[in-house]
Order: C-alpha cells, then sequence, then structure tokens
C-alpha cells in the first residue's frame, strides 16, 4: 500500500502479488499501457475476461454502474476485475468522487480495481498533479497502490532497446539506441513505433545512426535543439532546408519559433551557468527538468562553450519580438512562414 515505481510494479506482478486497487498516471502513456494491458491479463485471463472484466470510460463514469461491478462477485474465475480509463477527479462533483471513494475504501477481497489516465491530461504543470488527483493519488496508495510513469532517462531506456532489437535478430549500439530515445523524446509508444519500422528494414543487421535519421519520424520538439545550435552558428543552410521540411509537414510558423525559443533557453541557461562555475547537474536541479529533457541541458553544456551569452541573449530577444508580430498581425501561413524566416536570418546575421 504505496506509491510504487514501475520496477516494483514488475516484479509484484510476476510474483503475482496483487493489491484490490492501483491508480496509474503519467506523461509515459506507452509504458503505462503496456503495464495495464500487462496486469488486467494476469488477473483476469483472457477466457475470463468476458464475465469478470469490466471496463469503464471514466470521462463519463456512472458511479452506481461502477459500484455494481465492483461489488459483483467473479463467475467461474478467482477474482474481478474493474478498469477506469481517463478519470479526473477535477472533471466530477464532489458527491460522485465521496461515492467512488467510499465504494474503493471497502472492495470485497475477489475485487481489483485499476484507474488509469492515457488520454487527459491530470498535471497542473509538467511534474505535479492538480490537487484534487494529488490527494485522490493519496488516497489510492492508502488503499492499495499507485504507480508513476514518469519518463526514464535516454541512458535507462537504451537497454530495453538494444534488447527488443535483439530479440528481431539485429544489432543496435548503446550509443545509438539513445540517440533514438532522445530522438523520440524517451516516449516508449514512439520508440515501440519506430523499432518496428527500424528492426523491418534492418532484417538482421546492426541498425545504424543512418537508418534511424533515413526511416524515424522526427518529432518537432526534437527539433529544437539543433535548430537553435544551428542558428547560433550560422548554419544556414541546414537551417533553411529543416524551416521548408517542417512547413511541408504543416507545422505552424508560430509552433516551430515556440520549440526553437525554447531550446535557446536551455542554450543560455547552460551557458550562464558555465561561466559562474557551475555544473549541468546544477541547471537540471534548480530549473526542475523532467528526465527526457535532462539531455537537452548536458548537450548545451558541451556546445556552447565558444557562443557568447550577448550573441544567445540577443537572439533571444529577436525570437521574442518576432514571437509576439506572429501573435498580433493577421496574416496567413505563407506570410507567417516568410516572418519567420526573416527573424532566423536577423539571427544568424548578429556579429556578437
Amino acid at each position: 500500500m504505496a506509491l510504487i515505481n514501475s520496477t516494483d510494479l514488475g516484479k509484484r506482478i510476476r510474483n503475482e502479488d496483487y493489491d484490490n486497487l492501483y491508480y496509474f498516471y503519467g506523461h509515459d502513456v506507452g509504458a503505462l499501457e503496456l503495464y495495464v494491458n500487462k496486469l488486467i491479463n494476469k488477473l483476469v485471463p483472457k477466457s475470463d475476461q468476458t464475465m469478470n472484466l469490466h471496463k469503464f470510460d471514466g470521462k463519463k463514469l456512472d458511479v452506481a454502474e461502477f459500484a455494481n461491478a465492483c461489488e459483483g462477485l467473479p463467475m467461474f474465475a478467482q477474482r474481478v476485475c474493474v478498469a477506469v480509463n481517463d478519470l479526473n477527479i477535477d472533471s466530477i462533483s464532489k458527491s460522485d468522487g465521496d461515492d467512488i471513494r467510499n465504494v474503493l475504501a471497502d472492495l470485497p477481497e475477489t475485487t481489483v480495481v485499476v484507474i488509469y489516465a492515457t488520454g487527459t491530461d491530470l498535471f497542473k504543470n509538467k511534474r505535479s498533479l492538480t490537487d484534487k488527483n494529488k490527494r485522490f493519488c493519496d488516497f489510492c496508495a492508502k488503499h492499495g497502490s499507485a504507480c508513476e510513469f514518469a519518463y526514464k532517462k535516454a541512458t535507462d531506456l537504451a537497454k530495453g532497446i538494444m534488447s527488443t532489437v535483439s530479440r528481431s535478430d539485429c544489432q543496435i549500439s548503446k550509443y545509438d539506441a539513445e540517440y533514438l530515445a532522445n530522438l523520440c523524446l524517451c516516449d516508449s509508444a514512439f520508440i515501440t513505433q519506430e523499432l518496428n519500422k527500424l528492426t523491418a528494414y534492418a532484417q538482421g543487421r546492426t541498425i545504424t545512426r543512418e537508418d534511424i535519421d533515413s526511416l524515424c519520424v522526427k518529432r518537432i520538439e526534437s527539433d529544437g535543439y539543433a535548430l537553435a545550435l544551428n542558428i547560433l552558428k550560422g548554419n544556414a543552410k541546414m537551417v533553411f532546408t529543416r524551416l521548408s521540411e517542417l512547413a511541408e509537414q504543416n507545422y505552424e510558423p508560430f509552433e516551430i519559433l515556440g520549440i526553437i525559443s525554447f531550446s535557446m533557453s536551455d542554450l543560455y541557461r547552460a551557458k550562464l551557468a558555465r561561466v559562474s562555475g557551475k555544473m549541468a547537474g546544477d541547471v537540471i536541479s534548480d530549473f526542475k527538468y523532467p528526465k527526457n529533457r535532462e539531455f537537452a541541458v548536458k548537450n548545451s553544456f558541451s556546445e556552447c562553450s565558444n557562443i557568447s551569452a550577448q550573441r544567445i541573449r540577443e537572439t533571444i530577444e529577436i525570437l521574442a519580438e518576432t514571437d509576439l508580430q506572429l501573435k498580433t498581425k493577421s496574416s496567413g501561413n505563407a506570410s507567417d512562414m516568410l516572418t519567420l524566416e526573416q527573424c532566423v536570418a536577423k539571427a544568424m546575421a548578429l556579429q556578437c
């Protein structure tokens, strides 16, 4: 009865050490769904699920039906499993919330309730649940187990990637496995999707960096750092080529500008920390970087040594002015893209 991590959860599932109540949440939805399916299939084998597995949509939960399902006896099976997806305590009435808690606090021994979120946002910021959802999470941890599926570090995901690749009779280096994890922003669902393509393409050989760059879909968030750094270094060919590719993928200019600005802030923090004698770990701690973005700080530390703080600062000012311009004028996408390109050209022309 506690807040546990996914490693301990996996061990408990394998050892058939079950609680009557589970509450799963977190940003890594791919990993979360994997554990939910694994747990449900262990609790109620597929042959018994027709009568003993009850699924509810938490966004339109009928509390009376939910209570009846929880109180029901298993039919020719060991237990009943009740799964509730996307229950957001912020969106339900106080009376319904109280009724749900009363049911969960007194579950029959043969009933296991699994509450999990895959399509609703329970967070008030990148790290913390909203107050009501946090209190509900604590309640579930008191009466069962709660587990947060946060993004893992690329270094932690690399081993799993290498193992998955080896099961397909392929190989991948630890370095390239980490590169793939960072490219996918350490999102398990995206990593799985890309690995399916890569292993099918490699057909038993080693997956290379060139394979990853050629086949894997780049998420726009992973472009921010490369674009920001190359703007500061004046690499016009790379920057304008990638901007054209993003435009062809129908990304909005203000969205592209946003991810560039986001990464430019990482570089600025790293630069100021470096000249102040601080380390990457200090920046990660002080600004509370999530695990799937720690690489941005570490990369920034290694790349910003020959770039002046003044250049980064003046570039951020140009980006901020352009952001205001895009958000206050009325124009079409083509005109907005031209504004973005002019902004980038102006930043690369800085002489500091």
